[in-house]
């Protein structure tokens, strides 16, 4: 018990400054305030295997896939599908299955929530499961994206966060995109 208590002031000091540093980081993100249209633009998904484009469509934003890692399906996936488009073959509807995921529109809905800086009633269709989600979107800075999506409320889902990226002509070997730096 007394060496719990010499600590004491050290598990103190440590908690503080644990605390300031927490808020500090709090009031740099809640320093950013973002204006509708910065969810527009190409993000590259956590994952690193496809980049999204978000463009702003009447008063709503959508997203579709621009790009993927793999296009075509390899060996893995079997020889009779070996080589060829990549498709989304968990859509529910059997007319849908056979449709190219590039360039699929897979976020749709979201409006811009000023009051609470997030775009929100949103869907996000899962490709690999068929699924569509109810969605928000939240800029973490001008180049980092959280898109939550989940069933019936908020708090039962996950998040995901992207990455702004400008996309290339790419030279023979290297990737379509390019990070953006982030903003400090």
């Amino acid at each position: 018990m007394k060496g719990w208590c010499r600590a004491w002031p050290g598990i103190l000091a440590a908690f503080l400054l644990w605390g300031l540093t927490s808020q500090a980081a709090a009031a740099g993100a809640a320093s950013y305030v973002p204006a509708s249209s910065d969810i527009v633009g190409d993000w590259l998904v956590e994952s690193r295997d496809a980049v999204i484009r978000i463009e702003q469509v009447g008063d709503e934003f959508q997203g579709h896939i621009l790009w993927q890692l793999h296009n075509t399906y390899g060996p893995e996936d079997g020889p009779d599908l070996n080589g060829k488009i990549v498709t989304d073959r968990q859509n529910p509807d059997p007319a849908l299955r056979d449709r190219p995921l590039t360039g699929l529109r897979l976020l749709t809905g979201l409006r811009f929530e000023a009051e609470k800086k997030k775009w929100e009633h949103g869907h996000v269709y899962n490709s690999d499961d068929g699924r569509t989600y109810n969605c928000w979107v939240r800029l973490r800075g001008l180049n980092r994206l959280q898109l939550h999506g989940y069933i019936g409320i908020s708090l039962f889902g996950g998040s995901t966060v992207w990455s702004r990226v400008t996309m290339r002509t790419p030279a023979p070997g290297q990737l379509p995109y390019v990070m953006d730096a982030p903003v400090k």
